[in-house]
């Protein structure tokens, strides 16, 4: 009798989920549907999840809303600012980007928000309580980490998929869009929860105005950051064999910075406080701008990612 085992070999069968593996059994079949539908669904799962996390600050900001309608004016125009800094970044981009993946990227990243403020108001108890530096390390291990991760997973879930994601300004462009859905959402419960601490002494307009100007450098700082950090991301892409130091490298700036930002705004309210702000974001722009600059000067006319020595 003649074997069908090859000489020296192992039956083809006998290596199925050992080192082989091929769809044979019901939950093999139920496995390859599974893994089909997340892969053609993972995005809308992920979204859904995030905006499960997001349900309780959106009811929060919607009533008040209802309540005061004018609202929408004061949380749009605490934004203007962060959307001329994506105009400009789209602007001196010159490959084609998917308006889509831009929608996307901005209502993921208002939807992460709500992971951010459900994990920041779990842990702000515990670390903040400590004496005399709680608070500082609260920002710098929590909130700065936290809030740059969810804001950079936002454009990495979606946007860095897409064959129109190539170049680090790309990723300055999603990354800045990113943080601005993460800071409408953000500035929107701020001045909702100013309005609704609001009192016969204290008008919920002026508090909100108050709040709105409050958050003036705030939503600049948000957009700016994660266009940081999306730049390393871009850069990451380009250069693959780099990509986990690349990326680590832009999520740590970001989130050092956010947590000096978060610090230096608590412990210097007021006038004073707003001042310094406003400085340090410009400062942080300015920092932007001249690595944004420095990419355009050294990568091709037609758009293609810049070359592998370009600033890091």
């Amino acid at each position: 009798m003649v074997s069908d085992r090859p000489e020296g070999g192992i039956d083809d069968r006998e290596q199925y989920d050992v080192t082989t593996w091929e769809e044979r059994t019901r939950l093999d079949h139920l496995a390859v549907r599974t893994s089909g539908f997340i892969g053609r669904w993972w995005v809308f799962l992920a979204a859904v999840v995030a905006v499960l996390f997001a349900a309780h600050p959106l009811a929060t900001i919607g009533s008040e809303l209802i309540q005061y309608p004018w609202l929408i004016g004061v949380v749009l125009l605490s934004l203007l600012v962060g959307l001329l800094i994506i105009r400009y970044i789209r602007r001196i981009n010159p490959t084609t980007v998917s308006r889509k993946a831009l929608v996307v990227t901005f209502l993921l990243g208002g939807a992460f928000a709500g992971i951010a403020i459900l994990i920041e108001g779990s842990l702000q108890p515990v670390i903040g309580a400590l004496p005399v530096v709680g608070t500082a390390m609260f920002f710098l291990l929590v909130v700065g980490p936290v809030e740059e991760l969810v804001k950079w997973a936002a454009v990495r879930l979606y946007a860095f998929e897409r064959s129109s994601f190539q170049t680090a300004l790309d990723g300055a462009l999603y990354g800045a869009v990113a943080g601005l859905g993460f800071a409408a959402l953000e500035s929107s419960e701020y001045i909702a929860r100013a309005v609704a601490q609001g009192s016969a002494s204290d008008p919920a307009l002026s508090l909100a105005v108050g709040g709105a100007i409050g958050r003036v450098p705030a939503v600049p700082f948000h957009v700016v950051l994660t266009a940081l950090a999306g730049y390393y991301l871009g850069l990451a892409k380009a250069n693959p064999e780099s990509y986990a130091p690349i990326v680590i490298k832009g999520l740590l700036i970001a989130a050092v910075l956010h947590g000096i930002y978060d610090t230096l705004v608590t412990y210097l309210p007021g006038v004073v406080g707003l001042a310094v702000a406003v400085v340090y974001v410009g400062g942080i722009g300015l920092l932007l701008y001249k690595k944004l600059s420095r990419y355009r000067q050294q990568a091709p006319s037609d758009g293609s990612p810049a070359p592998t020595t370009a600033s890091s």
